[in-house]
């Protein structure tokens, strides 16, 4: 009897924006597990928090959450009838994360024009596709009337905040890309409006000042996974 498969291989090297940030950040130990997960995705279901992200986004006024807009979908989502065990337990921790940022509230998110982003980026990083995909994108008019962009990046962890470390990574590499990629014609990127939100504790990590330099070190470490990706072994046990 043929055994079932337990993983699928990605034959090109890539990476959401979310991992790059994590890889940045890791030990070399951790960032062996980051890159092996990536290449051997199980096919089992994994748990997201895309339908928390989207609630809170869309409840978003001024750069604060509307509470009373954010209990109404989370009142509503609770509602929502599920079919098996694993989208109940999807379901759970999303309520969890929404919970979370209405009983934590975050730092106000700078900014003055926010629009929930729709579009993901599929950006080559020096033979690493890297998939860009923030929650809200955020925009201002400065006192010279030059539009400035940015984009609010929202993580969450049920047990332990996000490292600052990659934090900072995930908001510079925002800086970067608007810098070569920007939503809004004529804009420039402004390191304010570049932020990672860490719904567990509400913390918001606007990109640092030596946003560039980090830029420039992840795709620069992104040429090595490339370099790596071929030879990165499957996990123990793993069933193809």
């Amino acid at each position: 009897m043929t055994e079932k498969t337990t993983h699928r291989e990605v034959k090109h090297p890539r990476l959401s924006d979310n991992k790059l940030a994590d890889y940045m950040a890791a030990s070399e130990q951790a960032r062996r597990g980051i890159l092996q997960s990536c290449k051997y995705q199980r096919k089992t279901a994994i748990i997201q928090h895309h339908d928390a992200r989207r609630m809170v986004a869309e409840s978003m006024i001024n750069g604060n959450v509307d509470a009373e807009k954010l209990k109404k979908k989370l009142d509503i989502y609770e509602g929502k009838i599920t079919d098996t065990d694993f989208e109940e337990e999807v379901k759970g921790h999303n309520i969890d994360y929404v919970k979370s940022v209405l009983t934590m509230g975050f730092e106000s998110i700078k900014g003055s024009d926010f629009e929930r982003c729709k579009t993901q980026l599929k950006l080559d990083f020096n033979g690493t596709d890297i998939s860009f995909f923030p929650d809200v994108l955020v925009a201002r008019t400065n006192q010279r009337n030059n539009r400035k962009i940015g984009a609010l990046n929202l993580r969450y962890s049920k047990s332990a905040k996000l490292p600052e470390a990659t934090a900072r990574y995930q908001s510079a590499l925002m800086f970067g890309v608007f810098r070569d990629h920007p939503f809004e014609p004529e804009a420039t990127p402004e390191q304010a409006l570049c932020q990672t939100l860490d719904a567990f504790n509400g913390k918001v990590y606007p990109a640092p000042t030596n946003s560039i330099y980090l830029f420039n070190e992840m795709a620069a470490v992104c040429a090595g996974i490339a370099e790596r990706w071929p030879n990165i072994p499957p996990p123990s046990g793993a069933i193809f």
